[in-house]
């Protein structure tokens, strides 16, 4: 007897049941769709002329025996490998596909085109990584229309979008910490990064209103293939990766992937280093043909030079110091190993309903030793110094379940999403400085070469726990108004607490920061102008909770609202994607002292009060091409226009000034690929790459702190020597531009971008 196919057929006829008794209940005229009910309808990119000559091979090849198989024989083993019935094959994974367009997004869960999502969202794809030689997370996002990456000088970074911060999920899973001065994994393991600008209060949760990015892991193959590329270049900089997948069974109901990758580099300023070794194992086991559970382990060490970035002059000026300067003690390091561990369970019960059970455990242990300026630099290049002790642990746990699939109502297929999450940070921290005031041997020191004793280690005498807890449930509806037009609607019910407590003296945990069932609606509207053009408008929210008290308790959380419209366009057998969008970002209920009481606010009785009116707008404007226009030839190109600006605020000179630091209003990015040959040519070909960011002026953190707008263009040559063999030879910043990167205040956090470097890369696959 068959248990298998009898116990899922019991529960998938369970869960219709279960559904079509909630959608009635409701007084819907509802029928659960079938698959026979939408038939595939296109899958055209295999003989496309636009197609890479690998895909164009294997779809000619696969043609014959698709048509032969079944749909209960096919064993997808995930969502991203999923037959969506109604929408056409979309796979939303980009490895493999030598292109720089995904045929779906699955950050909203539904596996949507971009085209048919009423936000701005942008993906890269593995294809566009290996073309520019991407292997960090922070260079990776670099390219990507609209986002500021700002760098911490210790391997972490700031990501920002629309002049807030963005916010990660880890295969959709969304995380209250994670991206932000956060250790990032090797982009190795990555198949893709999914980037939604703007608020994504449905499935992020808390969060400020820059939106999200969704990392996604590789997943295992069915067939076997070995690929690996070493790269090495200026300074010393070398890279290194590993991966092997395929099945581990001979029923291929087990499949495995594995990744190593290794970081070995110099920088073009002195004393600093970064070593990285990141290894990734992921095995997928098909349990049944509708049921596979997937588990996986990731683990990185990580050895950085801390270098807190340059000085600059008392009034915020350019101290035109050698790009190769190094500021503090050269003993400075930061060390982070780190983990994560990972299952997912999932579950497809035909008719496209599927369900996932996502779960996730990272740890990071971090320890930082280094020195810092804080004062300013006299005329004799001299400033008093800190020296600072850092120790932080961090755990991330997060669980994530939802149910998808399509439903038939009014003789129409509409789509819904019911899910919910939880999502846990507790950091365990400490931390402690010795400055001049207290040791005058670290008073007017040389900036350059200070004569600062390693031993000195303050003592870490006061350890905090700060967990964070955010749970929420949420629903999104995708209703087929007619044929060419799309309601979008959901929402989520949050719930946020942040508490502390000081462990080195065992006190009892204090709640800081609590909000219970906050609302965040979602509503879109898409219209298909054409078969390839559409039209949207959006509403989004978003909330962010604040800490500061009035008279009567606790400030409301911080409100942003978005508005949103453009077009689309997906066009060549969806091989060019082209958006064009403008939005305006409302952020209410920000802090303001409140300079009418006196300080009786918070659990002392002492502290400032506070009121919730403070506002700031941020409005513009984004254009984005990607993919390929020309058979051989992708690009990548966007331009993103940024006006923020403070409303309110209780400094009134403040009104009216920009609101975000390092966030240019005019930003432009370029990539662009060329491959002289036919899409089937593997043997012998030549190819050229290029690309600039170009952008205006921007200020840092301290706004006397400013530089001018900037143009850094790249260039790469590559050749394919037969179809396992290729190398590359990327060459940046080409007419070696002097600009800073990253703005911070007087004293540090200011970094020169990469003077003219090159990296050579030879690529291997088997």
């Amino acid at each position: 007897m068959d248990m298998h196919g009898k116990t899922s057929s019991t529960i998938q006829n369970l869960y219709r049941y279960g559904v079509l008794l909630w959608t009635v209940s409701a007084g819907f005229p509802v029928t659960l769709a079938h698959a026979a009910d939408f038939p595939d309808k296109e899958d055209k990119k295999a003989t496309s002329p636009y197609a890479t000559g690998n895909a164009q091979k294997k779809g000619l090849a696969k043609a014959p025996q698709a048509q032969q198989s079944s749909a209960t024989n096919e064993m997808p083993s995930s969502v991203e490998s999923l037959v969506v019935w109604g929408e056409g094959r979309k796979n939303a994974t980009t490895d493999g596909t030598g292109s720089y367009v995904v045929k779906a997004v699955s950050m909203g869960k539904m596996l949507l085109r971009l085209n048919e999502i009423p936000q701005s969202v942008s993906v890269l794809s593995t294809q566009q990584m290996h073309d520019q030689n991407l292997n960090s997370v922070d260079d990776a996002l670099k390219q990507v229309p609209g986002v500021n990456v700002n760098l911490y000088g210790d391997g972490t970074a700031g990501m920002t979008a629309r002049g807030y911060a963005l916010t990660p999920q880890f295969d959709g899973v969304p995380s209250t910490g994670g991206l932000q001065m956060a250790q990032q994994f090797d982009l190795a393991i990555y198949d893709r990064l999914e980037v939604l600008r703007g608020p994504n209060g449905t499935f992020q949760g808390s969060a400020p209103p820059g939106g999200s990015v969704n990392f996604v892991r590789k997943r295992p193959l069915d067939q076997f293939r070995a690929q690996g590329s070493f790269s090495g270049g200026s300074w010393g900089n070398y890279h290194a990766d590993a991966d092997l997948t395929g099945p581990l069974s001979a029923s291929k109901r087990v499949t495995g992937r594995f990744v190593i990758a290794g970081t070995d580099r110099g920088y073009f300023y002195q004393h600093a280093h970064d070593r990285r070794w990141t290894a990734y194992a992921d095995v997928d086991v098909h349990i049944t043909d509708h049921t596979t559970l997937s588990m996986s382990a990731t683990g990185q060490k990580n050895d950085t030079t801390r270098f807190m970035g340059l000085p600059r002059a008392a009034d915020g000026s350019d101290l035109h110091l050698s790009r190769n300067s190094f500021v503090g003690a050269d003993w400075g390091h930061t060390t982070s190993p780190m983990y994560e561990l990972g299952g997912e369970l999932e579950h497809r019960f035909g008719g496209g309903w599927r369900a996932r059970l996502t779960g996730r455990h990272r740890v990071t242990d971090t320890s930082l030793h280094y020195t810092y300026l804080n004062s300013a630099v006299t005329a004799q290049k001299t400033a008093n110094f800190v020296v600072a002790n850092s120790l932080i642990h961090d755990q991330y746990d997060g669980v994530e379940l939802y149910v998808t699939g399509p439903i038939h109502a009014f003789h129409r297929k509409h789509d819904l999403v019911i899910g919910g999450n939880y999502d846990s940070d507790v950091m365990t921290d400490g931390g402690a400085t010795q400055s001049s005031r207290v040791n005058t041997g670290l008073a007017g020191l040389d900036i350059f070469s200070p004569v600062i004793s390693s031993t000195i280690q303050p003592d870490i005498t006061t350890m905090y726990r700060e967990p964070t807890r955010q749970e929420g449930v949420y629903g999104s509806l995708r209703i087929e108004l007619l044929r060419s037009l799309h309601l979008l609607m959901g929402g989520r019910i949050s719930f946020y607490e942040y508490k502390y407590r000081n462990i080195s003296t065992n006190s009892p945990y204090v709640t800081s920061l609590k909000n219970n069932a906050v609302p965040t609606p979602y509503l879109g509207l898409v219209w298909n102008v054409t078969s390839g053009i559409s039209a949207y408008v959006s509403f989004t929210d978003t909330f962010t909770p604040q800490s500061g008290y009035t008279p009567t308790g606790r400030l409301k959380p911080d409100l942003g609202q978005q508005i949103e419209g453009g077009l689309k366009g997906d066009f060549f057998h969806h091989n060019l994607n082209v958006t064009l969008a403008g939005y305006r970002v409302i952020e209410r209920n920000k802090a303001m002292i409140d300079g009418d009481l006196a300080p009786t606010c918070g659990r002392s009785g002492t502290g400032d009060c506070y009121r919730a009116a403070g506002k700031v707008r941020s409005q513009g404007a984004e254009a984005e091409m990607i993919g390929r226009i020309l058979p051989g030839w992708d690009i990548n190109a966007s331009y993103t226009y940024n006006d923020n600006v403070i409303l309110k605020d209780s400094t009134a000179s403040l009104e009216g000034q920009p609101y975000a630091s390092n966030s240019p209003r005019h930003l432009f990015k370029l990539w662009s690929h060329y491959r002289f040959a036919a899409p089937e040519q593997t043997r012998n070909v030549w190819s050229v790459g290029g690309g600039l960011t170009a952008q205006s002026s921007t200020f840092g953190t301290t706004r006397t702190v400013r530089q001018g707008a900037y143009v850094v263009a790249n260039a790469q040559i590559g050749y394919q020597f037969n179809p396992r063999l290729d190398v590359a030879v990327n060459i940046n910043n080409i007419s070696n531009t002097r600009y800073y990167q990253r703005l911070g205040n007087i004293y540090y956090y200011n970094y020169y971008g990469e003077p003219r470097n090159f990296m050579a890369t030879l690529r291997s696959t088997f």
